[in-house]
């Protein structure tokens, strides 16, 4: 403001004789004042908002420009904010990426860059045992290999890698598979050979 004289355009320094904006204790011809980022002047009424680096900013640029847009839905945040994975979300976005569930505590990093719920990161690291339907977070399992149809391996506790009809346990044992689950040999002949 140094070298300013009231009455005068703080663009163009001529005198000002009708009407006029008011913006950083300055008057403004009404379209001498523009948004540094879309060139929009304020002539029809928009409020001039103050950038931190002392431009004009219409409503709109100003967000767009200062606030962070959040991880999941890509809007300014101006408001509350969960900082996790390098970005910033609303509290309502920082949900799993999967199910969609609200994210209250522990979360986990998924491949695609999202937030996971436990067993949904479990799922995505294929360590969901497919006797409990568990997360497989330490000790031993035991993979049974997929078929060539592009069934992916299933993984189990080693106490949940039972026979799928009789229950016996199969850990150490000889199976046979039928629809992407074990059976013990001697129920897999009565069923299904």
């Amino acid at each position: 403001m140094e070298g300013y004289v009231e009455g005068t355009c703080g663009t163009c320094g001529e005198q000002i004789q009708d009407a006029y904006i008011n913006a950083f204790g300055m008057q403004w011809h009404l379209d001498h004042l523009q948004c540094n980022v879309c060139g929009k002047d304020f002539s029809d009424g928009t409020q001039v908002c103050e950038g931190h680096d002392g431009f004009a900013y219409c409503p709109d640029d100003w967000k767009k420009t200062f606030l962070p847009p959040c991880g999941g839905c890509q809007k300014p945040i101006n408001g509350p904010t969960i900082n996790a994975l390098n970005k910033t979300w609303h509290p309502d976005c920082f949900v799993c990426g999967t199910c969609k569930a609200k994210l209250t505590g522990q979360f986990f990093p998924g491949s695609k860059g999202l937030p996971l719920c436990e067993k949904h990161y479990y799922d995505e690291q294929n360590l969901i045992c497919g006797g409990c339907n568990m997360p497989i977070v330490a000790g031993k399992c035991i993979t049974m290999k997929g078929d060539d149809k592009g069934q992916r391996d299933i993984k189990f506790h080693v106490e949940h890698f039972k026979c799928s009809y009789c229950k016996k346990n199969l850990a150490g044992q000889k199976y046979k598979k039928h629809k992407g689950k074990p059976y013990c040999e001697k129920c897999h002949l009565a069923l299904f050979e």
